[in-house]
This record gives structure tokens, sequence and C-alpha cells, in this order.
């Protein structure tokens, strides 16, 4: 009970987030277009809410360096899998 808001937040941001990708993936499908910005970044918001979800104590402005590392790991992670989205979905622009 702790971190309820926090966890909450974290659900929320996950939620917003899939929605947003499961609708760039429909337009995809239904108009043959797609937003560029989305592929790349829609799963970095998944991926920070699964973070902060797991970690609620970790959420807010990073203090030290240690926190700071972590940071930059989770927007790492979360680029990678935006960059992947982004592959699944044009990969004609990686020159496949």
């Amino acid at each position: 009970m702790r971190h309820l808001k926090a966890r909450l937040l974290a659900l929320a941001i996950i939620a917003i987030f899939a929605g947003l990708i499961y609708v760039n993936w429909h337009q995809l499908r239904t108009e043959g277009s797609y937003s560029l910005k989305l592929a790349a970044f829609g799963p970095v918001g998944v991926v920070g809410g699964l973070f902060i979800l797991l970690f609620p104590a970790k959420g807010g402005r990073p203090e030290t360096t240690r926190d700071k590392l972590i940071a930059l790991l989770v927007f790492g992670v979360g680029l990678a899998a935006g960059l992947y989205n982004w592959y699944l979905m044009d990969p004609g622009f990686f020159g496949r």
C-alpha cells in the first residue's frame, strides 16, 4: 500500500502507451501508413511504465549516479524495443 499511487500511475502509463502502439499498428494495417515517432517511442513508455510498476521507489527524479545510470538503461531498453517495433512495422526502411 506504500506505493499505490506510483503503481496506479504505472498501470495508466502502460495502458496508454500500449493503446497508442495498437492504434499505430491498426493504422498501418488499414491505411498503410504509420507514425514514425510513435513506432520508435511508444515502447519506451511501456518499458518505463513496467519499470515504475516493478520498482515504484525508483520513480521520480534520479538523485544518485546509480539512479541516473538505471534511468538511462531503462530508456535504452525502451528505445531498443522501439527500434525493433519500427523494424517490424517497416522493414523496407532499414534496407530489407
